[in-house]
């Protein structure tokens, strides 16, 4: 978002940009996982929850886009920005205090 934000597009249309550029990653996503789901096959009883998990992902998915949208069109990127800026510090604060190393 923030490259389409710098290429001049508005605040909407570098949002749905960054959307359209995930779906050529998650089609392949599911295609992969899929193909494994199909050689291994979904475990006797998990039939109705694995339908129930993909049907809660992707309402719960399209209501978020739904809303990041109609946010973006009065709002602009500040919130986003100081929220990764919160959660950088955060992650700063656990690696010096060694709560959790640099690395994995």
């Amino acid at each position: 978002m923030t490259a389409a934000r710098v290429l001049t597009f508005d605040r909407e249309t570098a949002a749905r940009f960054s959307f359209l550029l995930s779906l050529p990653v998650i089609a392949g996503a599911v295609l992969y996982k899929g193909l494994d789901l199909a050689g291994e096959g979904i475990p006797p009883g998990m039939g109705g929850p694995f339908v129930a998990g993909i049907v809660a992902s992707a309402v719960s998915g399209f209501l978020v886009i739904a809303f990041l949208l109609r946010y973006l069109r009065v709002h602009d990127f500040a919130l986003f920005l100081w929220i990764r800026v919160a959660v950088a510090a955060l992650i700063f604060v656990v690696i010096a205090t060694g709560a959790r190393p640099a690395t994995i």
